[in-house]
């Protein structure tokens, strides 16, 4: 195992508890959660010489690694609160929309029950996930439920991708290096990287896939601030031109489903129409539902329908010529394991390597959450995705005008390219759940602590140069 980024990792905690005496809880929280997850490594990852190490996992689930940058930005987060804004806990009341977060925390101990000689990964698991997705859960329902904060954090998601386009453009051009040149060695460094156009770029990320989804998901995000507010500016450049920018940069990145899904959900940057916002959530989510029914129950192989559907056996032919495989080969790893799945059908088996009897493993993230936790942490995972979605697109009036209330609906596409992305990857990127936290509930602050106005605005502009 390679020790410094073992090191880095610990380094963090205080680095992240010390940005909360620097800047505002809301800075500080933007900072730690996005920049941890931009700069650290996954984990101090046990070296190995395979070329395609299948077994290691991304950090969003608990594995045989406990300390990663997944848990490291939410235990300094929590830590940097309790110590400099300790009044702000005081504010959450807990609600119906945090249900499927407190089910997603307890699941691995219910899972445990079930199954007592997974009883250690049961606490480790829920001690996991509280720290991993509870924490920024909860700061997006108290710091970023009104419309300011949620501003904030789309230009902090903004900001993220700008500071990775020289990372994307070098290793695009000289391949995924930087991960190996600070920190060592990254599983899946080489796997997919070669693309049409040089290489597929990985940064600090897990996979060339996540950093498809986080300049993707920025790219909308500054297309929405460009139709809105066309005359703002992001690190004194303009919005046209940081649209522009990240667009292509994602393009030249070339992760076909990032690319696809930025596509599909530029329209809600665009569309104030409800009734037709309202029917495309609804496709969707019940497409995404129905999808994974259908690979659960068994009763419509994918592979199959490929190879005897005529259309369908065409464009996978089409695919492979083009040299994207990838698609059928990751429905097809995920058929394999459905049936080991479908043993302990309610609770999972408890296990993160319940699929370790096979030559590989499922590569969607739906999957794997299905057999370690069963339909009960399925539907727990979903739902804190989909949930937020749901609210913000039915709370949404004609008459909501405003660039700032329509961000919510940005946000929400946001969260449906993640949702959807994990139909068929096995990574997340968890410092969004700050702006799933914030959407389940809908509420505003009443506080005046809670209000980023005053004093507070000052601060911001002073502190961190993120309009001009």
């Amino acid at each position: 195992m390679n020790v410094f980024p073992l090191v880095c990792l610990v380094v963090w905690i205080p680095v992240g508890v010390y940005l909360f005496r620097l800047y505002p809880a809301r800075i500080a929280i933007l900072a730690n959660f996005l920049g941890g997850w931009a700069v650290l490594p996954g984990a101090a990852y046990t070296q190995t010489t395979a070329a395609f190490p299948y077994w290691i996992l991304g950090v969003c689930l608990p594995t045989n690694y406990l300390l990663t940058k997944a848990t490291v930005t939410g235990l300094s987060g929590l830590v940097g609160v309790l110590l400099f804004d300790p009044k702000a806990l005081k504010r959450f009341r807990p609600g119906l929309c945090d249900l499927p977060m407190a089910v997603w925390g307890c699941v691995p101990l219910l899972a445990a029950a079930t199954h007592w000689s997974t009883l250690r990964e049961g606490l480790c698991g829920a001690l996991y996930q509280s720290i991993a997705w509870g924490v920024p859960w909860i700061f997006g329902r108290v710091y970023f439920s009104d419309d300011e904060s949620l501003l904030l954090a789309a230009r902090a998601f903004v900001i993220g991708a700008i500071c990775y386009v020289p990372i994307c453009l070098v290793e695009i051009c000289v391949g995924p290096q930087l991960y190996a040149f600070v920190y060592g060695y990254q599983p899946y460094r080489w796997v997919g990287a070669g693309r049409y156009i040089g290489f597929r770029p990985i940064g600090m990320m897990e996979d060339g896939n996540q950093l498809g989804i986080w300049m993707a998901a920025a790219t909308l995000i500054a297309v929405f601030l460009l139709v809105r507010q066309s005359k703002d500016r992001i690190l004194g450049v303009p919005l046209g031109w940081v649209a522009v920018g990240l667009t292509c940069t994602t393009l030249l990145c070339q992760s076909v489903g990032s690319i696809l899904l930025l596509l599909l959900l530029v329209p809600f940057t665009i569309v104030r129409s409800r009734s037709i916002l309202r029917r495309a959530v609804a496709v969707i989510v019940l497409a995404a539902a129905f999808f994974v029914l259908i690979r659960m129950s068994g009763l419509l192989p994918l592979r199959e329908l490929a190879l005897r559907n005529g259309l369908l056996h065409s464009i996978v032919e089409v695919m492979e010529r083009l040299g994207r495989q990838s698609l059928a080969w990751r429905l097809s790893r995920d058929e394999s394991f459905i049936r080991i799945a479908l043993h302990t059908p309610l609770l999972g088996s408890g296990q993160w390597n319940w699929w370790q009897n096979g030559d590989n493993r499922p590569w969607s993230l739906w999957l794997l959450v299905f057999g370690m936790y069963g339909v009960v942490g399925l539907i727990a995972f979903e739902s804190i995705m989909l949930l937020p979605v749901i609210r913000a697109v039915w709370s949404f009036a004609p008459s909501d005008t405003s660039g700032e209330l329509n961000l919510r609906l940005a946000l929400a596409a946001l969260i449906l390219m993640v949702a959807i992305d994990c139909l068929l990857n096995g990574a997340m990127i968890l410092p969004y759940l700050l702006v799933m936290g914030s959407l389940s509930s809908g509420e505003g602050f009443t506080a005046e602590s809670a209000t980023p106005t005053g004093k507070y605005r000052r601060s911001v502009e002073e502190r961190v140069p993120i309009t001009h």
